[in-house]
């Protein structure tokens, strides 16, 4: 019985494109590792990541460590403030909340204060403001990011950054002393005081040290700046005394050049 030919009409384009792409990415798999060299940029691969190429896994006893569940969600509080907002789970594991018990948390724009829930201010209830009303006033007022809202309320946290209502600036150029710490880059500090409380406080014993070799700096240069002065001195100390013809021969001369 001769072979049944397959007819074109049975052929699955979509599948036959899934395997293609199956097969070369097989083929990729395939190919002989580079060992790393010195040019090569390796990253943190405390939790995985790629390195030429190859998919690189954590191992515990030779296998494969699986991926925990999440337990947190990244946020921004309203002024810019970026938070960790904790999930929680059924106790399947199978469904968390999204953190919508604290998405819910409210701030006031009339006595700032925040991480409340309801429509009023426990703080402006309790002082009987008069500005806010207990934050029942519900006339428009506008954000400065444009955005319209009724009333003295906002949200206390946000799920992206562009929505944050009141950013503040929080980073400036001044960087740590030290170059592997986490602030320098585009988190340095807006001021060098700033600085100087970050380094003693979290740098103390490497702060200390360079201090110390700042002032052994200073000390070296003073003593070079005073050799040159004795120097100097010494020289002038050790030149011959004009005579008084002499001095009026020189103040000749100076008045006969050119100006």
């Amino acid at each position: 019985m001769p072979p049944q030919v397959l007819e074109a009409s049975e052929i699955d384009t979509i599948n036959e494109e899934v395997d293609l792409e199956m097969t070369r990415a097989e083929e990729e798999a395939s190919r002989p590792f580079r060992p790393t060299t010195g040019n090569d940029q390796v990253g943190d691969l405390s939790d995985g990541g790629m390195v030429n190429g190859v998919a690189v896994f954590p191992l515990q006893d030779r296998k494969r460590v699986k991926r925990g569940r999440a337990v947190v969600r990244r946020a921004w509080m309203w002024n810019g403030t970026e938070s960790m907002l904790q999930l929680g789970w059924n106790p399947e594991g199978t469904r968390h909340d999204g953190a919508r018990p604290f998405l819910l948390k409210r701030y006031c724009l009339c006595c700032h204060d925040g991480g409340f829930r309801g429509s009023q201010c426990p703080r402006c209830v309790k002082q009987d403001c008069a500005t806010c009303a207990g934050s029942t006033d519900m006339s428009p007022r506008t954000l400065p990011s444009g955005k319209t809202i009724h009333g003295w309320l906002i949200a206390n946290f946000y799920l992206r950054k562009e929505d944050v209502p009141f950013p503040e600036r929080f980073y400036g150029s001044i960087q740590c002393f030290i170059p592997s710490c986490l602030r320098t880059g585009g988190r340095g500090f807006l001021t060098e005081q700033d600085m100087r409380m970050h380094a003693r406080s979290r740098h103390r014993m490497e702060y200390a040290s360079h201090m110390e070799a700042l002032q052994e700096a200073r000390v070296d240069e003073m003593d070079s700046l005073k050799q040159q002065i004795n120097a100097l001195m010494l020289a002038q100390i050790q030149q011959p005394a004009q005579t008084p013809a002499q001095q009026r021969m020189a103040k000749a001369r100076a008045a006969k050049k050119p100006r």
